[in-house]
């Protein structure tokens, strides 16, 4: 192949990812065109690959692929500062940091660490606190140390805005999290407000927001605003696996609100994603709400239930009937698995928490049947 040839397989190939949605398709399209770059030594041609599927990976559902990208591009900036400017990557170390911790095998120590060089590389292009506190309070929040995770968002909400700062639609919804917590839901639905109605949007909002108010929305007796929110939410996140966790949060309400054969169709098609995905954190999420999803049906008293599961899971059935309490100890059991290593990295019992939470969710169950269609 002439050099003319690969630089323009190279060009094909990131043509062809410009055009596709977020998904497998774009993510295998430029790990071919960065494969091609490196097998012909073109570190700048790489370099651009690479910084187009970090995006790519992080808003198609493939954070292990975005952390590899950026880990490399990372080093050859390091290499070569002169040639790679540090300023490209800044952005981007923000996504893949912040997601950091939904890796258990990934230590604190590596965790800090990670966040330091954030806070230095920020402070070297002239930024100010803001960005490196909502990394640091979401690190603290989601590892279950809430001193520092309180610490953390003061400083955040404190500092001023600077040219790192994520958009006022990302940081409003991640906002939210801190009011959840506490139980301050008519706080996070005024916060929602300019999200819910698209005064304020990004890539990802109201996609996340649309799931994170349903438990608020449900709290405080919301439930025909809860509904509606849950058919909207649930038509923007169906068709992309970087939403398994807001799948798992509409899996919930539905479990809430006495929804279970509905809840069963979206557990149907989407457990391949939990299956296949490789933050352990948003699997987690998913698998607690079906084990939730579980224990209603068990409660309505149905023993078995009729689903089409991938071939790929454990206890697949080529008829398609499952006894619902093994899919219950199933999903326990995973739970309880990636749960038990998150809190042995972080020291903490969150995630034995949320577990907790999980069996005991149907306890707040009423009935409010959802008759919508789901959208195919």
């Amino acid at each position: 192949m002439t050099e003319r040839d690969w630089r323009e397989q190279v060009q094909t190939l990131l043509g062809r990812a410009s055009r596709l949605d977020p998904g497998e398709a774009k993510v295998m399209a430029l790990e071919e065109a960065a494969r091609l770059a490196d097998a012909h030594g073109d570190v700048p041609l790489a370099f651009e690959v690479r910084d187009a599927l970090i995006d790519a990976a992080t808003f198609g559902g493939f954070p292990d692929k975005a952390l590899v990208a950026f880990a490399w591009c990372r080093g050859q900036q390091q290499k070569d500062p002169d040639r790679l400017p540090l300023e490209s990557l800044l952005w981007k170390q923000k996504w893949v940091v912040g997601r950091l911790d939904e890796f258990p095998h990934i230590s604190r120590k590596q965790i800090e660490g990670a966040l330091a060089d954030v806070e230095q590389c920020f402070a070297k292009a002239g930024a100010g606190q803001r960005a490196v506190m909502k990394l640091r309070y979401q690190a603290a929040r989601d590892m279950g140390d809430t001193a520092a995770a309180d610490a953390f968002w003061a400083k955040w909400v404190e500092s001023p805005r600077d040219h790192l700062t994520d958009c006022r639609a990302c940081e409003l919804d991640d906002e939210l999290d801190h009011h959840i917590d506490r139980g301050e839901y008519a706080v996070v639905l005024e916060k929602a407000r300019p999200l819910l109605e698209g005064r304020n949007g990004c890539a990802e909002v109201p996609h996340l927001t649309l799931g994170s108010v349903l438990y608020p929305l449900f709290k405080l007796g919301r439930l025909e605003q809860a509904r509606d929110n849950h058919l909207r939410g649930y038509a923007l996140v169906q068709r992309n696996r970087e939403f398994l966790a807001t799948v798992g949060e509409h899996l919930e309400f539905l479990c809430l609100t006495g929804n279970v054969a509905r809840g069963l169709v979206l557990f149907e098609r989407h457990v391949g994603w939990a299956l296949e995905h490789a933050s352990h954190r948003d699997r987690f999420t998913f698998y607690t709400a079906a084990l939730s999803l579980m224990e209603r049906a068990l409660a309505e008293q149905r023993e078995r239930v009729e689903l089409s599961l991938p071939r790929g899971f454990t206890l697949y059935s080529p008829e398609g009937t499952y006894e619902t309490r093994t899919l219950r100890g199933w999903l326990a059991a995973q739970a309880e698995g990636i749960g038990a290593k998150f809190d042995a990295r972080n020291g903490t019992n969150r995630f034995h928490q949320l577990l907790t939470r999980a069996r005991r969710l149907g306890d707040e169950a009423v009935s409010y049947p959802i008759d919508a269609p789901l959208p195919s």
